[in-house]
């Protein structure tokens, strides 16, 4: 079975398995309640709110131009946020995530639970904010959204934010009370912070930010942009994350500074009915200025034999863009039965963990003569990478085990392997993929087809 493209996640919206959600939209959003006392008593002096300053990346999406726009794929909602918002992981983030959470929800705790595992996996990489929802079902989900706001104040959202996640079932004013003193915060401020009008305000902006929005569930995230509904399992949101350092990198590769990536998917995105609308053009991508000498000899190729176009693959077979690209090329053989051939090049990404099982499980397959067969099969089952599934694959490729296993564990398969992706990295300039080089013109990313078309038109024009 083909691995689901994350991009089907957009539509997972199995809310009463994986998230909270608000009642019908007949009932108030807030419950009134009794007012309840601070048990702080006065404070003696009063603290102004603080604002952490937060280093990083640009926020201003209007700070960038265009001109990339077109290397970015995908519906993407332009879910920003300012300095004042709560956020762990790095400060130079290729994905950024963005969460509406609820303190109450079992499900927000299951997805802070995962994301805590993708911050330590991608410590260099990933982002996440937090911003509030909490709904009207959960009684002291409000008031404790208020807590965690003012210990980000102090410089100590992530002690609060960890103790409101655990005691989520025993939550109240004294409970809370309690753990601004056991954390460390300044009680007297904070009792003036959480009984004044500024964190109020600051939860109903997050509040009104996701009903604009369409969010009234919990927990509801943005990556980069891109919506998902529900406590998804780490592996769905991996994959995500994934594939955003691939754009990230392919920004950055065309000339984007690593800081302004967050702000270039922002200007890409859907600006929603709460933003300002954004008068500029996408520029497309330019056309190539440089046909690389891509030294086919030695490797399998797939279509005419000879061929007027030859389209070399630098390809990672855990790659989901690499694995959306195959329809192309089968597309383009059946448009090109007697011009088109393709070729493959192994670089396996160091991002994809079991990419080399894979891949040495290809060069077995080459050695048999059965290199495309196997292709198809690791491409369509990206999920089986374990000995065992690999062997199954093998089987079904109707290769001999015996020598697949011999020449899986042989030195010069890994060998072989890195020689292939050094020449993709070092002589092809292809930093991620796939890359496609078309008699030498490069094509980066999963293009679409017409793309393709333009270039082979060319050459099939200047081929007598």
């Amino acid at each position: 079975m083909r691995a689901r493209s994350s991009f089907a996640l957009l539509t997972l919206a199995v809310v009463g398995l994986l998230g909270c959600r608000q009642p019908p939209a007949e009932l108030p959003l807030t419950q009134p309640r009794a007012a309840e006392p601070s048990g702080f008593g006065q404070p003696e002096v009063f603290v102004a709110a603080a604002t952490i300053p937060q280093p990083g990346p640009v926020l201003d999406w209007e700070a960038v131009d265009g001109r990339l726009a077109a290397l970015i794929e995908g519906q993407r909602y332009r879910v920003d946020y300012d300095a004042e918002h709560p956020v762990m992981g790095s400060s130079a983030p290729l994905v950024t995530i963005v969460v509406f959470a609820d303190y109450q929800c079992p499900f927000s705790k299951r997805l802070d639970e995962t994301l805590a595992l993708l911050l330590m996996d991608h410590r260099d990489a990933l982002r996440v904010v937090w911003r509030q929802l909490p709904l009207s079902v959960h009684a002291q989900a409000p008031l404790a959204a208020r807590y965690a706001l003012a210990a980000h104040a102090q410089g100590r959202f992530e002690v609060m934010h960890a103790w409101l996640f655990a005691n989520a079932r025993s939550l109240s004013r004294a409970s809370m009370n309690q753990a601004v003193i056991d954390l460390g915060l300044d009680p007297s401020w904070a009792h003036n912070e959480i009984d004044g009008g500024w964190l109020a305000e600051r939860v109903g902006r997050d509040e009104d930010f996701a009903k604009n929005l369409g969010v009234n569930s919990t927990p509801t995230f943005f990556v980069n942009g891109r919506m998902i509904r529900g406590a998804q399992a780490r592996a769905e949101i991996e994959v995500i994350i994934n594939e955003e350092i691939i754009t990230a990198q392919r920004l950055i590769d065309a000339g984007s500074g690593r800081l302004e990536v967050w702000a270039r998917l922002l200007a890409a995105s859907d600006p929603g009915p709460i933003t300002r609308a954004r008068p500029s053009t996408p520029t497309p991508t330019p056309a190539p200025t440089k046909r690389y000498t891509t030294q086919l000899a030695g490797l399998t190729p797939r279509g005419a034999n000879p061929a007027k176009v030859e389209i070399l693959m630098c390809g990672s077979f855990d790659c989901p863009f690499s694995a959306r690209s195959t329809a192309t090329l089968d597309e383009l053989r059946k448009r090109h039965p007697s011009e088109v051939a393709i070729y493959f090049r192994h670089q396996p990404l160091i991002m994809h963990p079991h990419a080399m099982a894979a891949h040495r499980a290809a060069v077995a397959a080459a050695n048999q003569g059965k290199f495309w067969a196997m292709f198809d099969l690791l491409y369509a089952e990206q999920r089986q990478r374990s000995p065992a599934e690999l062997e199954a694959l093998a089987k079904r490729a109707g290769l001999n085990l015996n020598r697949f296993r011999k020449d899986i564990a042989d030195p010069q398969t890994d060998a072989l392997i890195d020689q292939q992706r050094d020449f993709c990295e070092q002589q092809l300039d292809s930093r991620g993929t796939p890359g496609f080089f078309i008699n030498g013109w490069p094509l980066a990313g999963a293009q679409p087809i017409d793309a393709f078309e333009a270039i082979i038109t060319q050459e099939l024009a200047a081929t007598p």
